[in-house]
């Protein structure tokens, strides 16, 4: 999505938008987004999906946090959490404020240690309205996470339905953080809207209780790992599997 798409005839200023963004980092780590200029340790988040070796090393940082024995592993933690943050700033922005934030790849920014992430936009810009939320579910997942997951897959082989499941379970978690600090449901509606976006089919199964993903992210399989709450699998291999009909 072009940035210039978002310049001009907004209504909203920059100041407006810092404004709401401050407001919403209080709700957790993941939905704060830094502002105002940087220093040379910052890097287009861009260049995770383009410079094989720059990515290369943050997952080999994020497998030895872990202590996994498989790239997979981590390259897999890494998406959910990378997803759950570009989720959780423009669904917050979109549901709280209505609130289209731009999150170009080349405008927004990156800093990273040991496997770990922060996010900053020098200058934000953002479209305010309705029916916007087609246009967040093209810049995460076309502009972000396709081609995240291309990089991934250049790395060594992982399954482009486990990311894919990664993608919508980071959504739906956004969603619930997010609806516990401000309007009840708002949150939740619009990542259940996002759900039927065709990219994101069949990764989800909801049912009255809930949802349950239709694949697993692999976090059993590091020494300290178990199953995520909304996992397919309801106890580990190495025990007993079983899938969720």
């Amino acid at each position: 999505m072009a940035r210039q798409h978002f310049d001009g005839g907004t209504g909203v200023s920059e100041a407006q938008i810092v404004a709401r963004l401050t407001e919403l980092a209080r709700i957790g780590g993941y939905f704060a987004v830094g502002i105002g200029s940087v220093d040379d340790g910052w890097c287009p988040v861009q260049q995770l999906y383009t410079d094989t070796a720059l990515l290369d090393g943050i997952i080999s940082r994020v497998q030895a946090r872990m202590d996994a024995s498989e790239q997979r592993v981590a390259a897999s933690t890494f998406f959910l959490g990378f997803a759950a943050r570009l989720w959780s700033i423009g669904l917050a922005a979109l549901a709280g404020h209505r609130l289209l934030l731009d999150l170009d790849p080349e405008h927004l920014l990156f800093r990273e240690a040991d496997g770990q992430v922060q996010l900053h936009i020098e200058h934000p810009v953002a479209r305010q309205g309705d029916n916007l939320e087609q246009l967040l579910a093209n810049m995460v997942l076309a502009e972000h996470l396709t081609p995240l997951t291309a990089a991934l897959r250049r790395l060594g082989p992982i399954s482009g339905k486990l990311l894919r499941g990664n993608a919508a379970s980071a959504l739906l978690g956004a969603a619930r953080v997010f609806d516990r600090h401000a309007t009840a449901g708002t949150g939740w509606q619009l990542a259940r809207k996002l759900c039927g976006d065709e990219r994101l089919s069949g990764a989800i199964r909801f049912n009255d209780s809930g949802y349950r993903r239709t694949s697993c992210c692999l976090y059993y399989r590091a020494p300290r790992g178990g199953l995520c709450a909304d996992c397919v699998l309801t106890s580990t291999p190495r025990e007993r599997t079983k899938v969720t009909p």
